[in-house]
């Protein structure tokens, strides 16, 4: 006991002066941007093991040693800092991101590459740039926002797809849409129209075949992959955003001709020499005797009638949040928009619910899931039909809408637009889902397995209805109108495993993978139209009469089931030695059932390479910040997912059901299968440049690339004998070669103002290298031939009228003007409708809270068939006119591009037009309420802005608009232009 005692007096004294050395330090670290608290900060004692983590308030507590040491305060994505403790007990901090750091992680969908080390081509595009865009569908968002991406509109109706390419089209007949990749997970071109913008975090547009190659034989047209919002650690926060606003129809080039000018043409052609004026004259025009009073009683403008002011609302409430262990974020949004074309409207809801869980430090789990339903008023047809209520612009501006009585007109159409928007529906419900799950073990250092399950479905449901009681519904099959609906279903699923490595030893990092990927993709159809609706019951299928031979009410029914699936293995790889030398390797072996036994697999690789000369010992240039030369080749392919040329079974022959023969039924052959079918493939060479200078304040990029796309899909002729007149084939060879640059500066940062400059600018020329067995062929409006591009018009040259008859004049075979009209002489070539030149330019100006940001694209080079002109330029048609038939050939001497009455209209060169354009397509103005101040309200973040779009377009193209139209502009549903009022709001 005597030694306990003394014993037990000196241990309780030792742990007192370790007590009394011990120190407690505490504090805050919030955000320098917003003065939020930032969970989840390290706090380390330097050089040792001793540290903590801040809570969801941003608070800190911890013992150190004494009160000497120096903390460390790190969070990724936020400037590091070291502080020395020197005696406090409390150490409160603000830390500011890192933008370099930020900017430098690139997602291509199988990984996460850091720029910096990055050997292709692929472009980013933040949140930020397009979740206030006020369109409906999101590929439209991203017109001029990336060099290389070309974005054609197609279509003014609401939700309607766009146009998308990556460096031009690489095939003739096949698919040249990119492929989406949403999550992780290829996705349709109509999903992808229909995201909700305000959804996602980043979209990366994948160029070359270093990026590209990891796809496969679905890359070889690009790929843009979309990421969304992810739950971050921190208390849960909310955003609401909305907006307001109206539309109408976009600027009118043609100015037809009223009831007066209308008048004085037909007088002015009536005069013309060479005209019978008799009364009994059965081709002298309408109103020529006793009625040109009554007919000056009326002067409709037609665009008046079939266009309105549109009306779009939209919403989007979000929640974001979580703890270190399980982050969330969660989404729901609506859209309405009313069409400023009558008998157009589009409404949509979506969800979305995105969830991370750390299981351990090993163990990750996430859960990616969205739903959208959509449903739609749609045209029927967007071409000169009596279904196109912009078709109806021909009318004459004599005839009334109603007449007297309140009945309906009819025109030169025989159509009353009025009476189809009111007697027809033609709708389309959609619901479209997607799920993807996956798990993720780090089951050794450096390594990490991961199992991924992605789930696509998407249900469209259409109908049709054309009253029985209206001049449609007399066109219809028995002439006593139409009911129609269709239901077609689509499923895909993606099951993706992988094995990936990642280690850095001194100066060397390594990081690659091995890969898994099966897709199985099934669709199916059904659809009917029933004829001899019974008037009492309006548009529902039982007003439908059962067909009969008798009646001729015999209806129209259809539809199929297909599938396909596709099995890859393949191999990412990445190197870089000390931050300057950075090798980037990728092979793919990807098997298709869509092609025959002999040409399943394709073996598809990649290189590239990249070299910070910034990073170099010799390198002094203290005003360039950085500095990349890189460069990649490799293969890709094409299996057009599409489905535009190749089906799942073009590699077998195929065979349908007929109908009876001598009252015996049977089949008979579809097509002829070509087991030798295989992938377009594409051969793809690019060098780049990435630069910044000035302390950031330029940065930017210049690409060129040339690519070589051979085996194309194409048709071999048959021998009569074959009883098919073609087969499939792969044959010939296309190219695209062109350059990209891309240019951000920092023009003026002076206090609190700020003004920012973003540029793009992408050329591309396509050229038809070989087209196999022949050297060209027709492809709708346009001949395909070798040495042109692809989509080249070709048709007779205008020469222009002859003054002396007013006879029209064109070009023949060697140039010379004639006024023989010999079509064997369209051979000339008038431009391609793909523009070699697209580019975009944003300017951004801040001051204290208020933002100003315009910007322009333009698309140039390319030329358009203007078939509006044909017929509004025309004597020979039934058709109201535009103002400049009033300058048409008179009498000899008059010099006029518009002929004599006499002579029939041809088409020719006169009508491939240049559509090159500059369009103002968004101008904003906003203004972020000081935090001080809305704080008071509970509030975090309140922004309130205005903004146009589409609001001015600068062209010489005559037609609708120059943006619309494939090949060929016709009457189409016009851009318009949107003026929307929008907040959002933090809490």
């Amino acid at each position: 006991m005597k030694r306990i005692i003394p014993f037990l007096l000196l241990l309780l004294f030792c742990l007192a002066a370790e007590a009394q050395s011990q120190h407690t330090i505490s504090g805050t670290i919030k955000s320098i941007e917003n003065g939020e608290p930032l969970p989840g900060v390290n706090v380390m004692v330097k050089d040792t093991s001793i540290g903590t983590v801040t809570n969801v308030d941003g608070y800190y507590s911890l013992s150190v040693p004494n009160d000497n040491v120096v903390l460390l305060f790190t969070f990724i994505g936020l400037l590091a800092q070291e502080i020395p403790l020197q005696g406090r007990t409390v150490l409160d901090l603000e830390m500011e991101a890192d933008l370099k750091e930020l900017e430098e992680v690139v997602v291509t969908g199988y990984t996460d590459i850091n720029k910096k080390r990055l050997s292709g081509s692929i472009s980013s595009i933040d949140a930020s740039e397009i979740e206030s865009v006020p369109v409906p569908s999101f590929d439209q968002v991203l017109q001029g926002k990336a060099a290389g991406l070309y974005v054609n509109a197609g279509s003014g109706q609401p939700g309607a797809a766009a146009t998308v390419r990556i460096r031009g089209n690489g095939s003739i007949l096949g698919g040249n849409t990119p492929l989406f990749v949403m999550d992780g997970v290829p996705i349709e071109a109509a999903e992808f129209a229909a995201l909700n913008a305000n959804d996602f975090e980043s979209v990366s547009v994948l160029k070359d075949a270093s990026a590209t190659s990891l796809y496969g034989s679905r890359g070889a047209n690009g790929v843009i992959v979309i990421t969304s919002k992810k739950g971050k650690v921190g208390k849960t926060k909310f955003n609401y955003s909305g907006q307001f606003g109206i539309s109408e129809i976009g600027d009118w080039k043609y100015e037809m001709m009223n009831t007066e000018e209308r008048l004085q043409y037909e007088e002015m052609v009536q005069n013309g020499p060479g005209w019978d004026f008799s009364s009994n004259n059965p081709e002298r025009p309408s109103g020529s005797d006793n009625s040109l009073d009554s007919l000056r009683q009326y002067n409709t403008n037609w665009l008046d009638v079939v266009t309105r002011t549109g009306f779009t609302q939209q919403h989007q409430l979000s929640a974001q949040g979580g703890k270190e262990q399980t982050r969330f974020f969660i989404s729901g949004g609506y859209l309405e928009q009313q069409g400023v074309g009558i008998g157009s409207a589009l409404e949509r809801i979506t969800g979305r619910v995105n969830i991370a869980h750390e299981a351990s430090k090993r163990l990750r789990f996430n859960l990616v899931s969205s739903v959208g339903y959509s449903q739609s008023d749609f045209l029927p047809s967007e071409s000169l039909s009596i279904a196109n209520p912009f078709a109806s612009t021909l009318n004459m501006p004599y005839q009334p809408p109603l007449d007297s009585d309140g009945n309906y007109t009819y025109g030169p159409l025989d159509a009353n637009p009025l009476e189809w928007d009111e007697k027809t529906s033609f709708q389309e419900g959609q619901l479209k889902t997607n799920l993807t799950f996956d798990v993720s073990y780090d089951f050794y250092e450096g390594f990490s397995f991961k199992s991924k399950i992605g789930l696509d479905y998407r249900s469209s449901k259409s109908t049709s209805y054309i009253s029985p009681d209206s001049q449609p519904g007399s066109s219809q099959r028995g002439q006593e109108g139409s009911y129609g609906a269709s239901d077609n279903k689509y499923f895909k699923y993606i099951w993706l495993n992988s094995v990936t490595y990642t280690r850095t030893i001194g100066d060397h990092d390594f990081s690659g993978g091995l890969y898994m990927e099966l897709i199985r993709k099934q669709e199916s159809s059904f659809g009917y139209s029933g004829f001899g609706l019974n008037s009492k019951l309006p548009n529902t299928p039982a007003a439908i009469t059962p067909g009969t031979a008798s009646n001729g009410f015999i209806p129209t029914v259809g539809g199929g089931n297909t599938e396909n699936a596709l099995n890859s293995y393949f191999f990412i790889g990445n190197y870089t030695y000390k931050s300057k030398y950075n090798l980037a390797l990728s092979a793919r072996r990807d098997g298709s059932s869509k092609f025959g036994q002999n040409n399943r697999w394709a073996n598809l690789w990649s290189v590239g390479a990249s070299w910070n000369i910034s990073e170099e010992d010799f390198f002094s240039a203290s005003w360039v910040n950085s500095l990349k030369l890189k460069a990649s080749y490799g293969k890709s392919g094409n299996q057009d997912d599409t489905d535009s040329s190749v089906g799942d079974f073009q590699s077998v022959q195929t065979f349908v059901a007929t109908s009876t023969y001598a009252g015996v039924s049977g089949i008979y052959p579809a097509s002829v299968g070509n087991p030798d079918l295989q992938w377009e493939i594409s051969n793809q060479l690019n060098v780049g440049l990435d630069y910044s200078i000035f302390k950031d304040r330029i940065s930017g990029s210049f690409e060129a690339y040339n690519n070589i796309t051979s085996d194309l899909f194409l048709d071999q002729k048959l021998s009569a004998t074959a009883g098919f007149t073609s087969v499939r084939r792969n044959a010939g060879k296309m190219r695209n070669r062109g350059v990209e640059i891309t240019l951000n500066t920092t023009n003026v940062s002076i206090g609190d103002f700020l003004w920012t400059t973003n540029l793009n600018y992408a050329y591309n020329d396509n050229e038809i290298l070989d087209l196999g067995q022949v050297t060209e062929f027709e492809f709708g409006t346009s001949l395909v031939r070798e040495g042109y591009p692809l989509g080249s018009h070709y048709s007779v040259g205008w020469a222009g009228v002859n003054p002396a008859n007013g006879q029209p004049l064109y070009l023949d075979q060697f140039g010379n003007p004639t006024p023989i009209f010999n079509s064997s002489n369209a051979t000339s070539n008038w431009g391609t409708s793909n523009p070699p030149h697209v580019g975009g330019m944003t300017n951004t100006l801040t001051f204290k809270g208020i933002e100003f940001s315009f910007f322009f694209n333009f698309q140039a080079g390319h030329t358009l068939f203007n078939n509006q002109s044909f017929f509004i330029e025309n004597h020979n048609v039934p058709y109201n006119q535009s103002t400049v038939m009033l300058t048409m050939w008179q009498e000899e001497g008059d010099v006029t591009n518009i002929p004599s009455p006499r002579y029939q209209r041809q088409f020719t060169s006169q009508d491939i037009e240049d559509a090159s354009f500059l369009r103002l397509r968004n101008v904003t103005l906003g203004y972020n309420f000081p935090r001080k101040l809305i704080s008071r309200i509970r509030l975090d973040r309140l922004k309130i802005y205005l903004q146009g779009q589409n609001l001015y377009t600068w062209t010489e193209f005559t037609g609708f608009d120059p943006e619309i139209g494939n090949n060929i502009a016709q009457f189409q549903y016009p851009t318009p232009k949107i003026y929307t009022l929008g907040i959002d709001v933090g809490f």
